[in-house]
């Protein structure tokens, strides 16, 4: 008999959105950028196109493997949220039984937002900052991101969060 079931942790709707925000929102974004930053760091000449390309296409491929490693926290805060917008999001990232035009789509999206992280990230910072401290400073940003949202709901997102009730209940 499946016992997560049992017991609904308390979930607010606030709770669901600053944790969905700090686990997931947050990371992506500064994962596009981290891509960006990291490819333009690489390469010397990075102003072409067909270079922009390459680094849009690693750049989603990398976020596909990212997505796969969050599944399984989107999946439980999916499950006692109520909000409509965190399930249509969580639905269309799961990657785990989606069909091929989802993966697609979804590959296509990372490409396009990889790209226009790299093209942007080379626009806007000059290239001194972008070699130097950029990376450590967004990896520190991602970090505490998924650290407030572990933080704000750790019981939720615990691979057996019902286990300690019932450890408990025992004694």
């Amino acid at each position: 008999m499946n016992t997560i079931n049992k017991k609904v942790p308390n979930l607010s709707n606030r709770k669901a959105t600053y944790i969905f925000l700090f686990l997931f929102v947050i990371p992506y974004l500064f994962a596009l950028v981290l891509i960006g930053t990291c490819y333009n760091a690489l390469l010397v000449h990075t102003g072409s196109w067909w270079r922009t390309i390459v680094g849009a296409l690693i750049g989603a491929v990398l976020l596909m493997l990212v997505k796969i490693t969050v599944e399984r926290p989107l999946k439980i805060l999916g499950k006692y949220t109520t909000m409509r917008f965190i399930h249509l999001s969580i639905r269309f990232f799961m990657l785990e039984k989606a069909k091929w035009w989802k993966l697609s789509f979804n590959f296509i999206l990372d490409f396009i937002l990889a790209g226009i992280a790299t093209w942007a990230v080379r626009h806007v910072f000059t290239h001194a900052f972008i070699t130097g401290t950029m990376v450590g400073w967004l990896i520190l940003i991602m970090f505490i991101s998924i650290l407030l949202g572990s933080y704000l709901d750790f019981d939720l997102m615990s691979i057996a969060p019902l286990a300690k009730h019932k450890i408990l209940n025992k004694k």
